[in-house]
């Protein structure tokens, strides 16, 4: 039963988006934007996944954007659901029915910097700026979420400590199986919160599978830190002490992830990588694969 779900799941990212929709007049879109133009009306569901949604016209079913935006300036007689993103009415917008915004904290920031085309470094240049005085409060604010990385990794390790040592000491080995692990986990993560949406029963599960991923990319994130660490440690020659080699390994990640363009090409291999360990080793409970 495992083995046709994640089937079906695979062909719904291979097959083109117009062929999702079936039955209505349903208009989908993965990683892609949506428009509806003002003399447009759909007669059905319109749904974007890593896209933003405009309506322009008259949806007559519901609209959702997953880890996307939706912006209303027409009608839509059904509800409006952005999951990872906002919603934007204009003066002249219509809703009929439920409007709900689901945040999902860090994974759009991530998806924003890709495009279908690759990565889209030219935008995001723009966006650093090394001024001292003007990136004061934004430079404390990272740091102060950086000390709380620290304090919540602090407890992992003491709360889980044979779990960490389990992961922890399998991340360098079958690398690629990880990586290829972890990227199939964050591609198929907007798919599953879609096929949740669009069933009654599956939405309260929503946040338990984003609180889920969350959890799986800390606890990635705290073993890759513990790994270069304990590499770090071995130049140093520093007494082997696993919280000093999260500490050393997370404060090397956090600089490097400050540098504009590696930092970020660094948190999308590191997310992946971190989604990839816990997944192989189910949260530290089983030992990687030799």
């Amino acid at each position: 039963m495992k083995k046709i779900l994640i089937l079906i799941v695979v062909l719904l990212l291979l097959i083109p988006a117009p062929a999702l929709a079936q039955g209505k007049n349903d208009r989908v879109q993965i990683q892609g934007d949506i428009t509806i133009n003002a003399d447009e009306v759909i007669m059905g569901d319109t749904i974007a996944i890593l896209g933003n949604i405009t309506v322009d016209g008259k949806v007559t079913g519901d609209v959702v954007a997953v880890l996307g935006d939706v912006r209303v300036n027409g009608e839509v007689m059904g509800d409006v659901t952005a999951v990872g993103g906002r919603i934007i009415r204009g003066e002249t917008s219509k809703v009929y029915g439920t409007i709900t915004e689901i945040k999902v904290s860090g994974i759009k920031d991530i998806v924003n910097g890709i495009t279908r085309q690759g990565i889209n470094l030219g935008p995001s240049i723009k966006k650093y700026n090394w001024s001292f005085s003007r990136n004061w409060e934004y430079g404390w604010f990272k740091f102060i979420r950086f000390l709380g990385l620290l304090a919540m990794g602090t407890l992992v390790i003491i709360l889980f400590p044979n779990s960490t040592k389990t992961a922890a000491g399998g991340v360098e080995k079958e690398i690629g199986r990880k990586m290829l692990i972890g990227l199939l986990i964050f591609m198929l993560t907007p798919v599953a919160l879609l096929l949740l949406l669009i069933t009654l029963i599956g939405i309260p599960l929503i946040p338990i599978l984003l609180l889920l991923l969350y959890g799986a990319g800390f606890f990635g994130y705290l073993c890759i830190s513990i790994h270069i660490g304990r590499r770090l440690n071995e130049q140093l020659k520093i007494k082997p002490e696993v919280l000093l080699e999260f500490a050393l390994g997370a404060l090397l990640l956090w600089l490097i992830q400050l540098v504009p363009i590696i930092g970020g090409f660094t948190s999308i291999i590191v997310l992946i990588m971190s989604l990839g360990i816990t997944a192989e080793t189910h949260f530290g409970t089983k030992p990687p694969v030799e």
